[in-house]
């Protein structure tokens, strides 16, 4: 679907989700599917006609979002392509990973609901990767899955109440140095040496 200067309608409706969830939302499960369609001069309905659900729209948002910081790094995509341990590469994919979803919070808690219920357990295919490079046969694909799910799963929902935890705990994830050390932790309790 086309509007009227050329953008597609997809195109419409990320742009006006990531100027709505943009660095002035302090809550963005405020920002409502009306407000985004609203914003793109569309109707309604097409969020759920192009996405499935305004979800769906502020995950493919912050899908566009990881790829560009990505390409502004590319010390990642180095050490993806290393000889490092896959270990190694699953704390420097979430460490990457967890600091934009900490610069983007207003976009993670929409992205995190629609990662935790909505995608498939298989459907994270780089951590399913390293997972199984990781654990070189002795795990089935099946626990590798798994494994790989309970790892995403973890992160997610740990920015996501990051703030409880800071009040409650006393870890401030938004410290990059302790975000860092639980990920290494995390990554260790659920993949081991």
């Amino acid at each position: 679907m086309e509007k009227k200067n050329g953008e597609s309608t997809e195109e419409a409706l990320k742009a006006a989700a990531r100027k709505l969830l943009g660095a002035n939302c302090k809550d963005g499960t405020e920002v409502t599917a009306r407000a985004i369609t609203k914003e793109a001069g569309v109707n309604l309905a097409m969020i759920n006609y192009c996405f499935g659900s305004k979800e769906a729209l502020i995950f493919e948002v912050f899908k566009d979002i990881q790829r560009e910081g990505f390409k502004c790094k590319p010390e990642l995509a180095e050490i993806m392509n290393s000889d490092m341990p896959p270990k190694q590469k699953l704390i420097e994919r979430y460490y990457q990973i967890l600091n934009l979803m900490l610069d983007y919070f207003s976009m993670s808690q929409a992205v995190v609901k629609f990662c935790v219920f909505n995608k498939g357990l298989g459907n994270d295919s780089t951590t399913f990767a390293l997972v199984k490079e990781h654990f070189d046969g002795k795990k089935s694909d099946g626990e590798c899955m798994l494994i790989a799910y309970q790892i995403a799963s973890v992160h997610e929902l740990m920015i996501l109440r990051h703030e409880e935890i800071k009040e409650t705990c006393g870890i401030d994830l938004e410290d990059r140095g302790v975000l860092r050390q639980i990920i290494t932790e995390n990554i260790d309790k659920l993949i081991g040496e």
